[in-house]
C-alpha cells in the first residue's frame, strides 16, 4: 500500500501579533516541551524577529488604511503556517536540500497566489525540526504589498503545496512518495500517534473486558452448579432419612 502525498498541514496563526510571537518562539526554542525528541533546529530562511515585525507592520498598516476608507475587515490572522513532514524511515534531507525544497515550494505558492516570488522576501520564515520524522516549518505573511492573501488557506493552495513538496523532495533528494510503503498499512487515514495508541488501548481494554466477562460467566456457572449440587445433596439426605 502506497500513499499519495507526504504529510502537509496548514492553518492560520490565531490571535494576531500575540499569537504570532508565541508561535515564533515555539519554532526556534529547543527547550520547549514538545521538542524533547528534536535533535536540532535547522535554520532555512529568514530571521524570526524580523519576520514577526514585517508581518505585524503590514497587517496594522492595512487595518489603518481600511479604517480610513471605512471598509474592509480587520486582519485577524497575521500569518499562515505550513508543516511539511517526512516519515521516520526515509533518509533525511541535508540543510541545503531543505533550502532547495523550500524554494521550490515558494515558487509554486507564488504562482498559485498570483504574486511575484520576490514579494515573499522578508515575509517568509522557515526552519526544520530535525527528529525521527523531520519536518519543515514554513510561515508566510497573510498580508503582502497591502493586500490580504485570501487564497493562502484555501483547499486548492494546500493541494499545490502538497504537490510541490512531493516534486521537490524527489528532485532534490530522491525521495519518491509513490515508492514509499508505510510501515503500518492498516492504521486508517490521518491517524496521529496518540490516536493509534488510543485505539490499541481501547482494543486491549475490550479484549480484557471480554475475558473478564467470560470469567464472570464461568464463576456464575460454577456458583449455579454449586447451588444445584447443594440442593441435590439436601434432597438426597431427605430421601435417606
Amino acid at each position: 500500500m502506497t500513499i499519495k502525498n507526504w504529510f502537509v498541514r496548514s492553518e492560520r496563526i490565531k490571535d494576531k501579533h500575540g499569537g504570532l510571537i508565541k508561535y515564533g518562539k515555539y519554532l526556534v526554542n529547543m527547550e520547549h516541551a514538545n521538542h524533547k525528541n528534536t535533535e536540532s533546529i535547522i535554520p532555512v530562511y529568514g530571521n524570526i524577529e524580523n519576520f514577526i515585525r514585517t508581518c505585524s507592520n503590514e497587517a496594522v498598516s492595512l487595518d489603518l488604511e481600511n479604517s480610513q476608507k471605512k471598509g474592509g475587515r480587520p486582519v485577524q490572522s497575521y500569518a499562515q503556517s505550513f508543516v511539511f513532514s517526512l516519515p521516520p524511515s526515509v533518509v533525511k534531507p541535508t540543510q541545503d536540500e531543505w533550502k532547495s525544497i523550500t524554494s521550490d515550494i515558494l515558487k509554486e505558492l507564488a504562482k498559485k497566489l498570483d504574486i511575484d516570488i520576490n514579494d515573499f522576501k522578508g515575509r517568509v520564515f522557515a526552519n526544520v525540526h530535525d527528529q525521527d520524522n523531520p519536518h519543515l516549518n514554513l510561515v508566510v505573511s497573510r498580508v503582502v504589498q497591502g493586500k490580504t492573501l485570501k487564497a493562502l488557506d484555501q483547499k486548492g493552495t494546500i493541494g499545490v503545496a502538497k504537490k510541490a513538496f512531493n516534486a521537490a523532495s524527489l528532485a532534490r533528494c530522491g525521495l519518491d512518495v509513490s515508492a514509499y510503503e508505510p510501515l503500518q498499512t492498516n492504521v486508517g487515514p490521518h491517524l496521529a500517534k496518540w490516536q493509534l495508541q488510543q485505539k490499541d488501548s481501547e482494543k486491549a481494554l475490550k479484549e480484557i473486558g471480554l475475558k473478564s466477562k467470560a470469567f464472570d460467566n464461568d464463576i456464575a456457572k460454577t456458583k449455579e452448579y454449586g447451588r444445584l449440587s447443594a440442593m441435590l445433596n439436601n434432597q438426597i439426605v431427605k430421601w435417606i432419612f
